[in-house]
């Protein structure tokens, strides 16, 4: 999983953003709306090299960067985002092979922009540290989403799109936990919740508290239809300051306050992240966003556990054990590293011992165990009038929650997050293959009887190393531009 850092939400920063338009030459912020990261074809890719000192362990991105370009239209530009050293350098030799592919207008199909950061300190989600805005005019408008470890916020955007602004605004949990289409904005639970309360309310005692998540967990019954429409003040005006001209779906409110009224909701957590109150800790972990289908009705991939367990109980128990035994090679060939140093296949295959902890067996369980959740939230969003396509999600089994596996890394066998395109009559979705063959083909199969091309992509296994139930995918590693960008003078 992402071991995304939990970044505190300061709902004041947005609306001070607006006061940081009055300091460069941009358009008032009330005349800039969220692009569409769903309807459109793909222009721009923004990508991250880095490793973000992830548990020691990480790959070549170049893998799935050379395989993105392979597979993608010709005339879709890629931003990488890299830093100042010697993997860096190495990375843009990597991609050396590419460095004559131009785009229509003539500029290089690649382009780097440096930022002042180590690989190893670079956070390599792209999608999480700001969302996308335009205006009138097609300028690009960064919205930082407050992650506030260098090199964040990055403002040197304008180096390469023509008349870009970056915001210091902050959204907690990011860009993965908010996604947008042409009509609507899903926002996850725990971005609402993390919004910070400062310490204005505390009719409910001496109290002050933190978040709204914090406000929550004290309340008793009489008091939640009041808690109630104070979370639905903060969710209009975050609707309002991103996407004013877009309905707000929250997947899962109701089951949240329906429980908060019962009494039943656990408060596990000291931080909004993780909180329970939506299926997975990001919104695009278990929720992908489709176009509308023939019928008006837009398309939800949600995440099915039920549906990938099924699937690993049909294989037999030497299938299993073959299938876990031929991971480490794959990791092999993405470049997996740790500490720095290439490790060999049988060397991975010692440390991590898949097939002798069972690995998919224990996804098995804990997919079946996972099960109601992801159903209840599929039924929720049914009800609102989206058409749902269940996609396999075999969760980690591995989670070293009782501390008795040394620590070793799962894997999270996620299919939803995932990149989308549909314009005309093109629907494509381009889908990571995580090398056990039965998840991969029925995943795939998945997206096919929904009419979609299925693109398969290498270079994502890596990524979904974890020790936690769920991991990040391909949707988490990229942020896409599906209008047109000006870019730069010095570019062309």
């Amino acid at each position: 999983m992402r071991q995304r850092k939990s970044q505190a939400g300061v709902l004041a920063a947005l609306i001070g953003a607006a006061l940081v338009l009055a300091l460069v030459p941009a358009p008032p912020l009330s005349a800039a709306h969220l692009v569409s990261n769903i309807e459109g074809k793909i222009r721009t890719i923004i990508l991250h090299f880095g490793s973000g000192e992830y548990l020691g362990f990480w790959y070549d991105q170049t893998v799935l960067y050379r395989d993105l370009l392979a597979k993608m239209d010709k005339d879709v530009g890629f931003v990488i985002l890299l830093g100042k050293d010697e993997a860096a350098l190495k990375a843009r030799e990597t991609l050396n092979p590419f460095a004559g592919e131009k785009l229509p207008d003539g500029t290089a199909r690649v382009k780097f922009l440096e930022v002042d950061v180590k690989t190893s300190q670079f956070y390599p989600w792209a999608r999480d540290p700001y969302l996308l805005q335009t205006d009138g005019r097609g300028n690009l408008i960064i919205l930082d989403c407050g992650f506030n470890n260098k090199p964040f916020p990055v403002t040197t955007f304008d180096r390469l799109f023509e008349g870009a602004v970056t915001l210091a605004g902050m959204v907690h949990r990011g860009g993965g936990n908010i996604r947008t289409t042409d009509d609507e904005i899903f926002v996850g639970m725990d971005t609402l919740l993390g919004i910070k309360t400062e310490s204005r309310w505390v009719e409910y005692g001496s109290q002050s508290f933190d978040t709204l998540y914090d406000m929550a967990k004290n309340l008793k019954p009489n008091d939640v239809p009041r808690f109630r429409e104070k979370f639905e003040a903060h969710a209009r005006l975050v609707n309002q300051i991103l996407a004013s001209d877009k309905k707000l779906v929250v997947p899962e409110k109701d089951l949240f306050f329906d429980e908060l009224e019962k009494g039943k909701f656990l408060f596990t957590k000291k931080k909004a992240r993780n909180t329970g109150a939506q299926a997975a800790y990001h919104t695009d972990v278990y929720l992908g966003v489709g176009p509308k289908d023939t019928d008006g009705r837009r398309i939800l991939f949600l995440a099915d556990t039920r549906l990938a367990a099924k699937i690993v109980e049909k294989m037999k128990p030497e299938a299993r054990r073959a299938a876990e035994r031929g991971l480490p090679r794959l990791l092999v060939e993405e470049g997996f590293v740790a500490a720095g140093i290439p490790a060999t296949e049988a060397q991975i295959a010692e440390r991590l011992a898949w097939d002798r902890q069972a690995l998919l067996d224990r996804g098995l369980a804990r997919a079946e165990k996972a099960a109601d959740r992801f159903d209840a939230a599929a039924d929720y969003l049914a009800k609102l009038g989206y058409k749902i396509v269940r996609i396999p999600f075999l969760p980690n089994g591995l989670t070293d929650e009782d501390e008795k596996n040394d620590a070793t890394m799962g894997l999270g066998f996620n299919y939803s997050n995932v990149l989308v395109e549909a314009y005309g009559d093109t629907r494509k979705v381009y889908m990571p293959r995580f090398g056990v063959k039965e998840l991969d083909e029925a995943a795939a199969a998945a997206y096919a009887s929904a009419g979609f091309q299925v693109v398969p992509l290498q270079g994502l296994l890596t990524n979904a190393l974890t020790q936690e139930d769920a991991n990040a995918g391909l949707d988490c590693l990229t942020s896409d531009i599906r209008f047109p960008v000006r870019w730069t003078k010095s570019d062309k």
